[in-house]
């Protein structure tokens, strides 16, 4: 459908466009109280090296984990794999309430082995608590990783909790997301309605081929001649009755040619 003869059907629908736009509006302001704030609450945990590590001699030398963070990154992209699993988001979805979510991602924003975990909730004791739970799944799966190892504890990958939220952050963007979506739905979906009844009603108005030619046959079939005709016999009333059928004949023509016209103008 052509986006000139959408607008044209608005034009003429226009009052059912001003009632959409109020039962969108309405719609909109329902979701958005009825969703409401949620609160936001973030952590960090730096993938820590092995404070030791084995030289070539195979004596066991003390080093500054600091200085070889690089060297943990691809155990940090494991752990990340590892808690967002399909197990651990099950797990998660039924431990807390609808609406709770959860996003785990490596920190991009530099070189150093971190994970950055965000969780949304609507209530701010479930915003910390969810997010506790995911921060101390690190270590454990950590060590799960080097189990089968048999690693002293001092060669293991460990981890640290850099920083984490104990007050939640208040946000509306789940708000803000359900109100765009509903708005963009039903206002949407109304106009395209809107627009499909009114080609509907439009197209039962407008006449059928049929018609039209059965009218331009009857028309065809009754030649009109505006000029005056001579009769010998005038009737005894003192009228032409040739002149006034012509008159007439002529008058319902023109009557049924301008209803074409209007028809033509309308659709």
């Amino acid at each position: 459908m052509e986006m000139r003869v959408v607008w044209r059907s608005l034009r003429r629908r226009w009052y059912l466009v001003l009632a959409l736009a109020v039962l969108t509006l309405g719609a909109t302001l329902l979701v958005a109280q009825r969703t409401g704030e949620t609160y936001e609450a973030t952590a960090t945990v730096l993938v820590f090296p092995p404070a030791q590590a084995q030289d070539p001699t195979g004596a066991m030398t003390q080093a500054n984990p600091y200085l070889v963070l690089g060297g943990v990154s691809q155990a940090r992209d494991v752990v990340v794999r590892a808690l967002t699993s399909k197990k651990i988001a099950d797990t998660f979805g039924e431990t807390y309430p609808t609406g709770t979510t959860f996003e785990i991602t490596p920190d991009f924003t530099n070189s150093a082995p971190i994970i950055v975990f965000t969780v949304e909730a609507p209530a701010p004791d479930v915003a910390i608590e969810a997010l506790k739970t995911l921060t101390d799944r690190v270590p454990v799966e950590l060590e799960k990783m080097q189990s089968e190892l048999d690693l002293p504890a001092g060669e293991q990958v460990t981890s640290v909790v850099l920083t984490r939220d104990e007050v939640p952050a208040t946000t509306k963007k789940a708000m803000i997301r359900s109100a765009l979506m509903t708005m963009a739905g039903l206002g949407g979906l109304g106009l395209l309605l809107i627009a499909l009844v009114d080609g509907w009603l439009t197209g039962r108005r407008s006449p059928s081929p049929e018609d039209t030619v059965a009218d331009d046959d009857a028309g065809a079939s009754a030649p009109v001649s505006l000029h005056p005709v001579h009769v010998d016999a005038p009737a005894p009333d003192g009228r032409d009755p040739d002149r006034a059928a012509q008159v007439e004949v002529t008058a319902r023509l023109l009557k049924r040619r301008g209803r074409r016209d209007q028809r033509g103008e309308a659709s």
